[in-house]
């Protein structure tokens, strides 16, 4: 891949993705991000967010991103946190991939399918293999096929922030 990278962001919260990458290399180049709380009066990682990055060659975007992935641009990179809720521990009624959040994941799913990036890196909680509860694993079975159905060949970790010398436990699931 000769120049630029282009990296589409979706649920941006206030950039971490970004900032990786852009700090890793000059030839990531961020041109569309997305982020969207619909349940908040105002969006505050987004103020952040567009704020940090305001000025820049990419389209910062606060609207649910079913309304506005057709006018996602074509990209390289399409990184996501993609909602957690309802994968979570903290969650007590978890719904995994059927949850208000869970869904969102056929968003993403309809980008990959629609934009063909060449590659795709997601982060979600670790509890995200084994969701839900009740079919353990089901979901993060349902993500990887539709990766294979598009084809994908996926790796996944779970890294532990504690492992890198960070005070908190934090587990993290990354599919490349």
């Amino acid at each position: 891949m000769d120049g630029n990278i282009r990296v589409v962001e979706l649920f941006a919260g206030v950039g971490g993705f970004r900032l990786g990458l852009e700090t890793a290399s000059e030839r990531y180049e961020t041109v569309w991000a997305n982020q969207w709380e619909p349940s908040r009066r105002t969006d505050h990682a987004f103020l952040c967010y567009d704020a940090h990055f305001s000025g820049t060659s990419s389209m910062n975007v606060n609207k649910d991103i079913g309304d506005v992935k057709g006018e996602i641009p074509e990209h390289d990179l399409l990184v996501g946190g993609f909602p957690c809720q309802d994968y979570s521990v903290a969650s007590t009624n978890a719904k995994g991939i059927e949850g208000k959040k869970g869904v969102l994941w056929w968003h993403i799913d309809d980008i990959i399918k629609e934009k063909r990036p060449s590659f795709v890196l997601l982060e979600n909680v670790d509890r995200l293999v084994k969701s839900p509860v009740s079919q353990r694993g089901r979901d993060f079975g349902i993500i990887l096929r539709c990766l294979a159905d598009s084809g994908y060949d996926a790796e996944w970790r779970v890294i532990n922030a504690a492992d890198y010398g960070h005070v908190q436990r934090r587990r993290r699931i990354f599919i490349l």
